[in-house]
Order: structure tokens, then sequence, then C-alpha cells
């Protein structure tokens, strides 16, 4: 039912058990001190470096070589807080723009109704008449 096998399931009670905080998100990995998280510096060289992982890398080596900042993680750590932290549409709107990033985007997005819920028309006149309070009405 959850998509999981039974294991995961029981991992999960087990650390519920264990920590309050995995009680309320069960099956999320918990952040540790040492992990590589997205910040606002990295969010602004990957605007300007279109998206490209590899770019920032090397300008954040750069600087720790001028003696700017902390040194970087390597790539694959760089590469995956990149795809934890930001959501798809944030991705695609770095590489591709505004235009891309709206593919993503919710913006008039309906819950699915049920068959014959909602009718929509366009502009041309359905035949048929309504009985409205005093007079037919097309």
């Amino acid at each position: 039912m959850l998509g999981v096998r039974e294991r995961a399931v029981w991992r999960w009670l087990a650390a519920a058990e264990r920590d309050e905080a995995a009680a309320a998100a069960p099956g999320e990995r918990t952040a540790y001190p040492g992990r590589f998280t997205v910040t606002d510096e990295v969010r602004a060289l990957l605007g300007l470096w279109k998206g490209n992982v590899a770019a920032v890398h090397r300008e954040l080596t750069a600087r720790a070589a001028r003696g700017e900042g902390d040194p970087p993680p390597s790539i694959p750590p760089l590469h995956r807080a990149v795809q934890r932290d930001l959501t798809p549409g944030e991705r695609a709107g770095l590489a591709g723009g505004e235009r891309a990033a709206r593919k993503h985007d919710v913006f008039l997005a309906r819950p699915r109704p049920w068959r014959n819920q909602v009718w929509e028309t366009g502009r041309a006149r359905a035949p048929g008449c309504l009985q409205y309070p005093g007079a037919a009405r097309r």
C-alpha cells in the first residue's frame, strides 16, 4: 500500500520509537551536520551558470583557492544536494529559463473532477432553454 517493502516499514517504526522527528516524517532521511545543502550563494551561482553544477564547482573551488570561503565538496555530493534541495521546476528554470520552469508550474491546475461535474463552454450557443423565474431564457 505504501509502495515500499515490509522491511522498510519495520525500519521506519523502529526509527519512530527512537526519535520523535522520525515519527513526523516516516522514511525521510535525517540531515546530519556534515551533509552539504544548497545555500543562497550556491543558488546564485547556479543562476549565473544556468544550472551547470560542474561550473559552480569550479567557481567554488577557485574562490576557496583565493581564500574567500571553505573548499566545496566534490561534484557528486554537489549534484545530490541540487537534486534534493531544488524542485524540478527550479532546476528547469535555471537551465532553460522561465518558459521551461512553467512546464512544472501548478498555476491554474485543477483537481480531476468526476464525470460531468464541471461543464465548460466556448462562445458558441448551445440550443436549449432554461426556465428562469419569470420567463424562459436561452
